[in-house]
């Protein structure tokens, strides 16, 4: 019988042989893939029982995180699997059963032009302070755009570089920069203390991962630290700019310090890159992005709350390097890059 460490093994050099992004596991289903957008049952793999789902269990997590994991009834963790392959595994419960989701993490750290972002995106790495918000759903690729952007500047400039993150992804060396890298829950108690950290310190560049249930208590922080001698890279989970925006404007349920947030945000807000990523025609995956610039006319709308016309400013400032999400969309299937189909399931 095959032992439940070799059993994972075989599943994870499976997956990132086939290109996987992610693996499912659940009990009484066979284990399941993500390839271009696309789930793949293994179907020759037999259904996971509750024994063997525990047992892989046990076989990921260390003794702390066990604990950890028996409190919280999730937790989320990356490790160096079989030959080295990173992955992010997702233990939680669904059912009342537990279920394990594994993403696949690329050795490499991809360049812009790799990943297929315009050149000019790294003219914000130019800005001392401010903040960049890179949003979009689950799997869009938001990390390995700001890990883009931060090698970027780790190869060319001496800066020093602070990330929150939950957990930590991929991993920097030092070249020309000097970069911090703290796991929430780890290295650091909190994103909030984190943050709080970083207001002492003389960071250049701070990396604020998907703060979660932090989210309406860090804004403030995040803000503070944008408006003062710090860069801000901030990663959302936010189906286009607007959202993000909103969400950042209604974390405080107060309408006086909405006003003050919307008056901060106007102040330092560069912008807000949105990504999704669309099967292909053919297979592999399409980057569809909507590009937000906060230029003078789209911050005093922010200021006024009128967010929802920043839509037009997307829409008519094309020559500024913004581009809608629907633009974007409507441009890869002219191209041929995606099939109809696949447009018509976005709400554009």
């Amino acid at each position: 019988m095959e032992l439940p460490k070799a059993y994972l093994d075989r599943i994870l050099l499976e997956t990132a042989k086939k290109g996987a992004t992610n693996l499912h596991f659940s009990a009484g289903s066979a284990p399941v893939l993500r390839i271009d957008g696309k789930l793949n049952s293994l179907e020759k793999e037999s259904p996971l029982s509750l024994d063997l789902l525990n047992k892989l269990i046990g076989t990921i997590l260390d003794e702390s995180e066990m604990e950890k994991f028996k409190q919280a009834r999730e937790i989320t963790v990356v490790k160096n699997f079989v030959n080295d392959f990173r992955f992010q595994a997702s233990i939680f419960y669904q059912k009342n059963l537990p279920a394990i989701s594994f993403s696949y993490i690329s050795d490499k750290i991809k360049t812009l032009s790799e990943l297929g972002l315009p050149k000019e995106l790294s003219n914000i790495l130019n800005f001392n302070s401010g903040l960049l918000i890179i949003a979009g759903p689950n799997d869009s690729g938001k990390t390995s755009t700001i890990t883009a952007l931060l090698e970027e500047v780790n190869k060319n400039s001496k800066k020093y570089i602070n990330t929150l993150e939950y957990p930590i992804k991929y991993i920097f060396n030092n070249k020309k920069s000097i970069i911090d890298q703290r796991g929430v829950g780890k290295d650091v108690e909190s994103f909030q203390a984190g943050l709080e950290h970083c207001l002492e310190e003389d960071v250049d560049i701070i990396y604020v991962d998907d703060l979660k249930k932090e989210f309406n208590a860090s804004v403030p922080l995040v803000l503070e630290l944008a408006a003062g001698n710090s860069l801000v890279i901030m990663e959302m989970k936010a189906e286009n700019a607007l959202r993000a925006l909103e969400k950042i404007i209604g974390s405080s349920e107060k309408k006086s310090s909405s006003e003050t947030i919307r008056y901060a945000l106007a102040d330092i807000l560069i912008g807000v890159i949105v990504q999704r990523l669309i099967p292909k025609r053919g297979g592999g995956l399409a980057l569809a992005l909507e590009i937000f610039f906060a230029n003078p006319a789209a911050k005093s709308l922010i200021r006024e709350g009128k967010i929802q016309q920043l839509e037009n400013i997307i829409q008519t400032s094309r020559s500024e390097g913004m581009v809608s999400m629907k633009k974007s969309i409507e441009d890869l299937e002219k191209s041929g890059l995606i099939e109809r189909e696949e447009v018509q399931k976005f709400k554009l």
